[in-house]
């Protein structure tokens, strides 16, 4: 005969096996372990940045290489205005040099000594700068005998440029004067002997 609690134990074993499953199963609740994707709009931004940067920086280095031959270019033009001013303060002083050279060689002094001796000069020929102050040292040796020293336009002594006093020897004495302006020969002699005492008086 079958005990009356046996069916009780089956029913209570069966009870659980199937709690048993239950928990098997898992013990979340429905949806929970079901993994939630990640947001996209976080790695979709990064790119955004990204990109936006590289495209910026092309753009900055252009234009800095496109302003720089630019402003080289103006210091290149404005070089040659430089240059043509150095020329033009060059030619001035060339001009200037050229000038004084000029006015230098015009006038100053001259200084010539002269003897007179046995009626004759000691000189056949006297040269000066035009415009010159000239002084002559004039020392007559010829004792008794009278001499001086003057300078004409040409041998006809017929318009003087300059008159010296006369002098008798032995004795000396300075004619200072002034000569001509232009260049060219003149004549000198002594007035008192002008055939034996003469010579060209020469200007440049």
């Amino acid at each position: 005969m079958v005990s009356p609690m046996r069916p009780n134990v089956i029913l209570i074993v069966a009870l659980l096996v199937v709690s048993a499953g239950v928990l098997a199963a898992g013990c979340t609740t429905p949806g929970e372990n079901v993994t939630q994707p990640t947001a996209p709009p976080t790695g979709t931004e990064t790119p955004a940045v990204t990109a936006t940067t590289v495209a910026e920086t092309p753009a900055a280095t252009g234009t800095t290489t496109a302003e720089t031959p630019a402003a080289t270019a103006t210091t290149a033009a404005e070089t040659p205005t430089t240059t043509e001013t150095t020329a033009a303060t060059t030619t001035t002083a060339a001009t200037n040099a050229t000038t004084g050279a000029t006015t230098a060689a015009g006038g100053g002094t001259a200084t010539v000594d002269l003897t007179a001796q046995n009626i004759a000069f000691d000189k056949s020929t006297i040269t000066v700068p035009a415009g010159a102050e000239v002084t002559v040292n004039f020392d007559n040796q010829d004792s008794g005998i009278p001499h001086n020293f003057a300078v004409y336009t040409d041998s006809s002594a017929s318009q003087s440029i300059f008159k010296g006093d006369t002098i008798t020897g032995p004795a000396t004495t300075t004619y200072t004067f002034t000569a001509p302006d232009e260049a060219g020969t003149y004549y000198f002699r002594c007035d008192v002997h002008p055939e034996q005492m003469n010579g060209d008086f020469v200007v440049q």
